[in-house]
């Protein structure tokens, strides 16, 4: 099992996905309202094992591929 290491933006703890079980992955921008930031803008992250829409993390997307392609290659080096 491949586990990278994500930070919730709803309390700050971690999260931990298995890499081969995500389903998507995108960028969302933050919501406004009135010119006021409702929502700050995070990345979603979603898992085929779970159907509630995805995890919000505080990692962009470059950041989550990198640790994807990290793990990709250690796990074929071996």
């Amino acid at each position: 099992m491949k586990l990278i290491k994500l930070t919730s933006t709803s309390d700050g703890k971690p999260v931990y996905v298995n890499i081969d079980q995500i389903g998507h992955l995108y960028q969302r921008p933050a919501k406004m309202n009135y010119g006021r930031e409702e929502e700050s803008a995070c990345t979603v992250i979603g898992v085929t094992t779970h159907n509630n829409g995805g995890f919000r993390v505080a990692e962009d997307l470059e950041q989550i591929l990198r640790m994807i392609n990290y793990k990709n290659k250690v796990a074929s080096s071996k």
